[in-house]
């Protein structure tokens, strides 16, 4: 596999650590994917589905939301079990592939660990990135969908302003990518790092990157995957974190969020959404400051020495961030003022609230005016399943 300067380096572990929001689902749908045909070319997807998420959350000590705790350490003594089944205790022409954006948090002990027990001199790790302006509103768009009800612009002020919280620590320790890079190249060296600069105007580029890393014929990845993370529209995002105040302002719990007002809006995104959709974009007030932090990020992933795919002069420069600001179509207060939009949004989310009451996927601690009590609703869900049920004997006995 060859670095920047031509020169070649064994590396037969390879180490895909995301980062969040950049593609991550996608690239381990399309490695699980079309790991058969890898396979035949020498590449090992490692696990037995897209994301062996337990595996690495246990090796960077990072609790599950609703149990609170962190899955056993057992879990990543399999994941490298694995790796070295399949790539040998010697090279043996066979490269293990390894995929998940939680790596891209592990501390510095922790990437000294992970490398101890992958032998850092047989790994390569690769860091997919995007420039701020297009992961931040994703990342919030994905602390709404663990039942966060802060709005985009309170979220960002926390993470801007009050550094020392731990909600913006935990954020920056994933998305501050040249400090990320850094801290694996202090351990395994900058030229088994490869930083991934993903092109905002051509979505195939970080599969085409991955086949250049792992040596493989252009296309093998080519097949758009099956799974991907698709983001929320703006009015979808605002109407979900407005969902999940009167939600959890009602005694919903995180457990029952997860079943119900999660499941509600990702098979929604997923199955029946058409059409193009507006983007959450950064608010004026902190575009200078988050282009700054792009121009920062890019000129400290140049000094790490790591090797770059991809352009991070696009990352950092202006026609970009343009992009990005100008992306949607119609601005969000383009035909409504602000307080009609707060006003649709609050409706949007009381009307999904009250079908969840009605359905008996939400349940109120007390009784909604209008909705009736609680036998009401078990007699109305009793007489919708009898009536399901006699529709399906009915097309049983005409079959």
């Amino acid at each position: 596999m060859g670095v920047a300067g031509g020169e070649k380096i064994l590396a037969d572990r390879v180490l895909h650590i995301g980062a969040p929001k950049c593609g991550s689902t996608a690239l381990q749908s399309a490695f699980f994917q079309h790991r058969v045909v890898l396979r035949a070319k020498g590449i090992a997807y490692i696990g037995k589905s897209a994301h062996w998420i337990k595996a690495v959350k246990a090796v960077v000590q990072a609790e599950d939301r609703l149990t609170g705790t962190v899955p056993p350490l057992s879990e990543w003594r399999r994941l490298v079990e694995e790796v070295r089944r399949a790539s040998g205790a010697v090279p043996n022409g066979v490269t293990a592939l390894v995929s998940s954006e939680w790596f891209a948090g592990a501390t510095d002990e922790q990437v000294n660990f992970i490398a101890s027990e992958l032998d850092a001199s047989r790994m390569r790790v690769v860091l997919v990135i995007r420039p701020l302006t297009s992961t931040l509103p994703a990342a919030w768009q994905q602390r709404l969908q663990l039942g966060e009800k802060e709005h985009f612009s309170e979220w960002l002020k926390l993470i801007l302003e009050k550094p020392e919280d731990p909600r913006a620590k935990r954020h920056w320790s994933k998305h501050r990518y040249d400090l990320v890079a850094q801290r694996w190249a202090n351990v395994i060296g900058a030229d088994r790092v490869t930083v991934v600069v993903a092109d905002e105007q051509r979505k195939d580029f970080i599969y085409a990157a991955f086949e250049n890393i792992l040596n493989v014929t252009n296309g093998v990845m080519a097949t758009v995957p099956n799974r991907t993370n698709p983001s929320l529209s703006a009015f979808e995002a605002d109407t979900l974190a407005e969902l999940n105040r009167i939600y959890f302002e009602h005694g919903g719990s995180p457990r029952e969020y997860r079943e119900g007002a999660l499941r509600t809006f990702d098979g929604y995104v997923n199955s029946l959404r058409s059409g193009a959709v507006e983007r959450t974009v950064i608010p004026a007030e902190h575009l200078g400051e988050i282009q700054h932090l792009n121009a920062t990020i890019s000129a400290g992933i140049r000094a790490t020495g790591c090797q770059v795919l991809g352009n991070l002069d696009q990352f950092a420069g202006v026609a970009q961030n343009h992009f990005v600001a100008t992306a949607t179509t119609t601005p969000p207060l383009a035909h409504v003022g602000r307080a009609q939009r707060e006003t649709d949004v609050r409706s949007a989310a009381g009307m999904i609230y009250a079908l969840m009451v009605t359905t008996g996927v939400a349940n109120p601690l007390s009784p909604l005016p209008g909705f009736g009590g609680r036998g009401r609703l078990f007699q109305h869900q009793l007489s919708s399943l009898v009536r399901r049920l006699g529709q399906l004997i009915k097309i049983a006995i005409n079959r």
